[in-house]
C-alpha cells in the first residue's frame, strides 16, 4: 500500500520517487488482479467481469498479463510524469503485459503555450511560445491540427529561444515527428505522435488511448439511473478524506456534487464539439430521465431503457450533439475498476484518488485495488548558483538598516561624527519623552523628524554606502530569479539534453529491473 507521507516531489535534481518501492509493484499489480477477479456486481445489465474482459480486448488486444495504467493531459508534460511512463512501460514488458496511457483530451487547457527559458543579455528569462487560440473552458480535443506552415513557426520559435540547447535536446526529433504525423486528426494527435516518438528512442512502449473516444460505455449508463446514490457515494467519500486530512474548506481538493432543485450533478463533462464545457446535472423521475448542461435540459429518455446498456447506447449517441466526458474520479475510478490491474499515479493524483478509493468502497461495496506513485525531478542545464531567500531577506535587511540606521554603516568623518553625536542625543530625548512625556505629542513628533533628518544627512554624507547596498540587494535579487528559472522541474522533458533523459530513463528502468 502507498505511504502517502512519502508522497513529496523529489528534491534534488535527477531524484526519483516510486512509492511503493520498485520490489513491491509487481506484487501489488498480481495482488490486485486476484482483487479484481473478486468483482461481482452488476453494471446496468451487465456483469463487471465481462465489461472487464471486453474492455481489456478493446484496449490492449489479446493481453494475458498485467495491464499497467497511467494517464496525464496532452500538455507538454515534465519529466516527473515521464517518469510515470517509463516505469508503467519497463514493468509491463518485463511480465508480458501492457502499458496503456490515457491521454485526457477531455480538460480544458489553462493555456495554448510552450514556456521555454531563453538567454538574455542581463540573464535568462521564460518566454511564452503560442500554438493554438481557444476560448476558455474548450478541451482539448477541439484544438485543430497545425498546418506545416503553423509547425513550422512553432519549430522556428522553439529552436530560436533554446539556442545552443536545442541540438542537444530531443526537439528535432519532436518537431520531425510531429511534421511526418501525415494521418493526425487534430493537435492532440499531432502531440502524441511527436512524444511516442521521442519515448520510443528510449524504448518506452505504451498504447496510448484518447479519453475522449475510449470512456463511455455500461459505467456512464449505470451513474445515470443511479444519480442521487452516486452523488451521495462521492460526497461521504470526499467528506471522509476532508476529515483524515483535516482539510476545512468545503471546496477543497475539490467540490461536492451539487443538488440544484430536483437537479442531480455528476462528475461528468457534457459539451458540444468546439464549445466549452459544463457541468452534468441529471433529474429522474419515475421513469423519466432528464438531462441537463448546466441547467440547461438537452436531453430525455426512459429510465427503463436506459438500465440496458444496448438501450442506453442508443440514447446517449443521440443527444443533440452534446457528448459525455469524464471528470478526474469518475475517469480513474472507471480505468481502476473496468480496465488495468495497476494505476501509476503522479504525486498530486495519488493523494487525491485517496477520495476515489473511497467511492469505490461505497458504490460498488468492493475494495478497491491499490495504487502507486511515480515521479522525478530533472532540470535543465541552465547556469544556477547558492543564492538563497535568506541572502534576499539579509540583503533587504541591510538596505533598510542603512536608512534608518545610517551611524552603523557610514564612514567616520569630522562631518558625520557632528551628525553621529546629534542624532544620539536626539534618541535619547525621544527614549525620555517616550517615558516621562508620552502626552507631549508635539515634541516627540518634532524629535522624531529630527532623527530622520539627521538620518537623510549622514546618507547624503556618504552615498556610496546607500547605494552599494541597494546594488547588492538588487544582484541577490536577479541571482533569485535565475535560480528559480534554473531549477524549475516543470519544462516539457524533451527540450532538456537528451544525455541526461538517458541517465534518468536508465536509473528508473535499474530500479524496476533490479525488482524483478
Amino acid at each position: 500500500m502507498l505511504d502517502f507521507s512519502r508522497l513529496k516531489t523529489p528534491p534534488c535534481d535527477g531524484d526519483v520517487l516510486i512509492e511503493p518501492s520498485a520490489k513491491h509493484l509487481v506484487g501489488l499489480a498480481e495482488s490486485n488482479h486476484a482483487v479484481l477477479d473478486t468483482y461481482d456486481f452488476a453494471v446496468l445489465d451487465r456483469n463487471v467481469g465481462d465489461l472487464r474482459r471486453g474492455l481489456r480486448r478493446t484496449l490492449c488486444a489479446a493481453c494475458d498479463g498485467p495491464i499497467i495504467l497511467t494517464g496525464h493531459q496532452p500538455d507538454f508534460i515534465h519529466a516527473g510524469v515521464w517518469a510515470k511512463h517509463v516505469v508503467a512501460s519497463r514493468l509491463a514488458s518485463a511480465f508480458g503485459g501492457k502499458a496503456v496511457n490515457f491521454v485526457v483530451d477531455s480538460d480544458a487547457p489553462s493555456n495554448t503555450v510552450l514556456e521555454v527559458p531563453t538567454a538574455t543579455e542581463s540573464g535568462h528569462i521564460v518566454k511564452s511560445v503560442r500554438y493554438a487560440r481557444m476560448a476558455h473552458g474548450v478541451p482539448h480535443e477541439c484544438i485543430a491540427r497545425l498546418d506545416s506552415a503553423e509547425s513550422r513557426s512553432f519549430e522556428n520559435a522553439v529552436r530560436e529561444l533554446l539556442g545552443s540547447h536545442y541540438r542537444p535536446s530531443r526537439m528535432p526529433d519532436y518537431f520531425d515527428a510531429m511534421s511526418a504525423a501525415a494521418d493526425a486528426r487534430d493537435w492532440v494527435d499531432q502531440m502524441v505522435a511527436a512524444r511516442r516518438s521521442v519515448e520510443r528512442a528510449f524504448g518506452v512502449e505504451m498504447i496510448e488511448h484518447r479519453v475522449s473516444r475510449v470512456w463511455f460505455g455500461p459505467f456512464l449508463g449505470d451513474l445515470l439511473v443511479n444519480a442521487p446514490r452516486f452523488r451521495e457515494c462521492y460526497n461521504r467519500a470526499l467528506a471522509d478524506y476532508r476529515s483524515l486530512n483535516r482539510v476545512r474548506n468545503p471546496n477543497r481538493p475539490i467540490p461536492d456534487l451539487a443538488v440544484e432543485g430536483r437537479r442531480c450533478e455528476l462528475p461528468v463533462w457534457v459539451y458540444r464539439p468546439g464549445g466549452a464545457r459544463r457541468r452534468l446535472f441529471v433529474a429522474v423521475e419515475g421513469d423519466r430521465l432528464s438531462l441537463y448542461a448546466d441547467a440547461e435540459l438537452f436531453g430525455e429518455a426512459s429510465v427503463t431503457r436506459v438500465r440496458t446498456w444496448d438501450g442506453a447506447s442508443a440514447v446517449l449517441e443521440d443527444m443533440d450533439g452534446y457528448v459525455f466526458r469524464p471528470r478526474a474520479l469518475s475517469l480513474t475510478a472507471w480505468a481502476r475498476v473496468f480496465v488495468g490491474d495497476l494505476f501509476i499515479h503522479g504525486i498530486g493524483g495519488a493523494k487525491y484518488d485517496r477520495i476515489t478509493d473511497g467511492l469505490i468502497r461505497r458504490y460498488y461495496g468492493v475494495e478497491p485495488p491499490a495504487m502507486a506513485c511515480v515521479s522525478a525531478t530533472l532540470l535543465m542545464d541552465l547556469p544556477h548558483d547558492g543564492a538563497d531567500e535568506s541572502m534576499l531577506r539579509a540583503a533587504e535587511q541591510r538596505v533598510r538598516d542603512v536608512r534608518y540606521n545610517p551611524q552603523r554603516h557610514v564612514a567616520r568623518t569630522q562631518q558625520t561624527e557632528s551628525l553621529i553625536a546629534r542624532r544620539h542625543r536626539a534618541v535619547e530625548l525621544s527614549g525620555e519623552l517616550g517615558t516621562r512625556a508620552r502626552r507631549d505629542r508635539v515634541r516627540r513628533g518634532d524629535t522624531f523628524r529630527e532623527i530622520r533628518a539627521i538620518n537623510d544627512d549622514l546618507n547624503a554624507a556618504d552615498p556610496s554606502v546607500a547605494a552599494v547596498a541597494r546594488r547588492h540587494a538588487c544582484d541577490v535579487a536577479h541571482r533569485l530569479v535565475e535560480n528559480h528559472i534554473a531549477r524549475r522541474r516543470d519544462y516539457f522533458f524533451a527540450m532538456l539534453d537528451g544525455s541526461r533523459l538517458a541517465r534518468l530513463h536508465d536509473r528508473l528502468a535499474s530500479a524496476v529491473d533490479n525488482a524483478v
